[in-house]
């Protein structure tokens, strides 16, 4: 099997996997007797110490774990009591279970407006305009897109957000391990991410990083922010979890901050892709003029081509796994997304996309 969907899962690492293991047994002699009870805050602490290295998190005590990305949205959005006229803004390219949660908002009144991100500078413009409308009181948007890899300016967009007071969550799925991400140096309320995709990290992990901000913000009404000192897992990290799953992220984020996110490699696969798609006549490749993060490459096929029936065969005829988007984002589909690994084998990156190419043409 030729596998070229990175973006959704990647296959957890081996001293990830490694290092849940450990955990495991080690935690295993003590349980939860009163030692063990120490030893797994300790151990937690030692976890967040790592996950925040990567991230450059100045405290960590401002990181909590959960099981994916969609929960961590999930316990952001239900923290916060949104009235009659708010508006949130987001953009077409967020992902589904993330798009879905906000849309269950309208049912209480609450406006969700989308910007399609056709240019960086259009953007831009864009949310600027939008931003300045009476009743906006949040950004939730990706860093970068899990439709085609565009960098988002997150930048930029939480500085014009703070200007009027807005939240701003950031779902960082597709940054986390994929491009250099540092935290410190963005304004933001809430950032989020899952583990188990290019970090490399166990599925069923993920992390939230938190600022003072969150919870003085109006709209805030969880638990008191003096309950849980400087740490949010007294309102975040729900019941008890699974030390062994949070160690291999842990281990897979100090991995990735020990080896550095080299963007190089992937981005000259990513140029490969586009020189071998870009014989097709009919190939349209989903960019636009802006950053785009190097292991994702998105294109549409010939009109007339099935989509979803092509990636099928792809699978069952040649082995070869991508992401096909069939019905949304809205204009944007449909199309198929390739995303590779960086240590992915470079004759068989070369080819599967030769093999699509090929298909193509047939």
């Amino acid at each position: 099997m030729i596998y070229l969907n990175y973006a959704a899962l990647c296959p957890t690492m081996a001293e990830a996997e490694a290092e849940v293991a450990r955990t495991l047994r080690e935690f295993k002699r003590y349980l939860y007797s009163e030692a063990g009870i120490e030893w797994y805050l300790r151990k937690v602490q030692d976890c967040r110490q790592k996950v925040g290295a990567l991230l450059n998190v100045s405290d960590p005590s401002t990181i909590a774990f959960t099981t994916n990305a969609s929960t961590a949205h999930y316990l952001m959005l239900s923290s916060l009591k949104w009235e009659p006229g708010d508006t949130i803004l987001t953009t077409t390219h967020e992902n589904p279970s993330i798009t879905r949660q906000l849309r269950a908002l309208e049912h209480d009144g609450i406006r969700v407006h989308a910007v399609r991100p056709t240019s960086l500078e259009t953007f831009l413009h864009t949310l600027e305009e939008q931003i300045n409308e009476t009743g906006v009181k949040a950004i939730v948007m990706s860093h970068v897109s899990h439709v085609d890899g565009r960098v988002f300016p997150v930048h930029d967009a939480a500085s014009m957000a703070k200007a009027r007071q807005c939240l701003v969550v950031i779902d960082g799925a597709q940054a986390v391990g994929h491009i250099p991400v540092d935290l410190n140096a963005l304004d933001f309320d809430g950032y989020f991410f899952a583990g188990h995709k290019w970090c490399a990290g166990p599925l069923g992990t993920g992390a939230m990083v938190m600022r003072e901000s969150f919870f003085s913000h109006p709209r805030y009404h969880g638990i008191e922010r003096k309950q849980f000192s400087t740490s949010p897992t007294g309102s975040f990290e729900i019941g008890t979890q699974n030390i062994g799953l949070i160690a291999g992220l842990a281990g897979a984020c100090e991995q990735r901050h020990q080896r550095g996110i080299n963007t190089e490699p992937q981005r000259i696969f990513r140029e490969t892709a586009r020189e071998l798609l870009g014989g097709h006549r009919n190939c349209r490749f989903l960019e636009w003029q802006g950053p785009h993060a190097p292991g994702i490459l998105t294109f549409k096929g010939p009109d007339a081509l099935d989509h979803g029936a092509f990636v099928k065969r792809l699978a069952s005829e040649a082995e070869i796994i991508v992401k096909p988007f069939v019905d949304y984002p809205e204009d944007d589909a449909p199309a198929i997304r390739l995303s590779w690994s960086l240590d992915m084998d470079q004759r068989e990156f070369q080819k599967g996309v030769m093999t699509i190419a090929q298909r193509l043409e047939s």
